[in-house]
């Protein structure tokens, strides 16, 4: 079984080509972040620690851990969002490890990661992947994608834009890099052919 991740920035894309690679036979595809949000649901290990931090001010009505509110610290205070990452991330990788071996066993033959921080994270396993694509596009269209999907004010989209790593940084981690500043059709053409590539290099090793 091949082991994609699918690395980027917010707004670049990932989601878009996750949802097109899915639909070929044999690969199945993850949301790192859905598994994080099961890391900290009430009552485990990391939701404890994540109270503990930092208090009550991120908990919603029910108890749970609110995403929004979580996302909110993490994008404004570089320490809090060290502290979050140093939590989670280490157990999103062991979650990730059973999720594979649970699809090794039915025969699946792409598993694709999708994960905005792969490449920045201390904590992934590197070795874990067999390949990591970036997503890419230039900052001004991801601040452009992130006020139209979000509708969050211009000042705002980009200062969670300008919090996350620059792409040009990135890009020499890649294993490939995928970029999606054109049209939905020609970044969807960019993807399909790209993981063609990569399942048709597999089945020939």
């Amino acid at each position: 079984m091949l082991i994609v991740g699918l690395a980027g920035g917010i707004a670049t894309g990932k989601s878009l080509i996750a949802q097109e690679i899915a639909k070929l036979p044999g690969v199945a595809v993850v949301d790192a972040d859905r598994v994080a949000w099961e890391t900290y649901r009430k009552n485990t290990e990391t939701y404890r620690k994540l109270v503990a931090r930092f208090g009550e001010k991120i908990l919603s009505a029910d108890g749970e851990i609110d995403r929004k509110k979580l996302g909110a610290l993490v994008f404004s205070d570089s320490e809090a969002r060290e502290f979050v990452n140093a939590t989670v991330h280490p157990a999103v990788q062991a979650a990730l490890e059973k999720i594979a071996e649970a699809h090794r066993a039915q025969g699946t033959k792409l598993l694709v990661i999708e994960a905005a921080l792969l490449l920045e994270s201390p904590y992934v396993s590197r070795e874990f992947f067999d390949y990591i694509v970036l997503v890419n596009a230039p900052r001004e269209v991801q601040i452009r994608r992130l006020i139209e999907r979000s509708g969050l004010v211009p000042e705002e989209a980009r200062r969670r834009v300008e919090a996350q790593t620059p792409s040009e940084v990135l890009a020499g981690r890649a294993d490939f890099v995928l970029d999606t500043s054109g049209t939905i059709e020609e970044t969807l053409k960019r993807a399909r052919a790209l993981f063609a590539q990569l399942l048709s290099a597999k089945g020939s090793t």
